[in-house]
């Protein structure tokens, strides 16, 4: 999915999209580290992503540009317990 597809959605429309070399990148993929969430989880396609937000157990954390591959993020969620 590209980064503009994902913007569209509610849900991400403020959330950050970072560089995968980025250090805030850190702050999504380890959001379960402080123990708010059990689980990060990616999500490549829109389908996905469009799922994930129907779940109301899973929580928008933003996205990384994903490295290689041009135009194309990966979107995470933070899994509450």
């Amino acid at each position: 999915m590209t980064e503009s597809q994902l913007l569209s959605l509610p849900g991400f429309t403020t959330l950050p999209v970072y560089d995968e070399r980025d250090e805030r990148s850190a702050t999504i993929t380890a959001a379960h580290t402080d123990g708010r969430y059990r689980f990060v989880r990616e999500c490549w396609t829109l389908d996905e992503v469009q799922d994930g937000l129907k779940n109301p157990r899973w929580v928008p954390l933003g996205a990384l540009r994903a490295g290689g591959v041009d135009g194309q993020v990966v979107a995470y969620f933070g899994e509450q317990p």
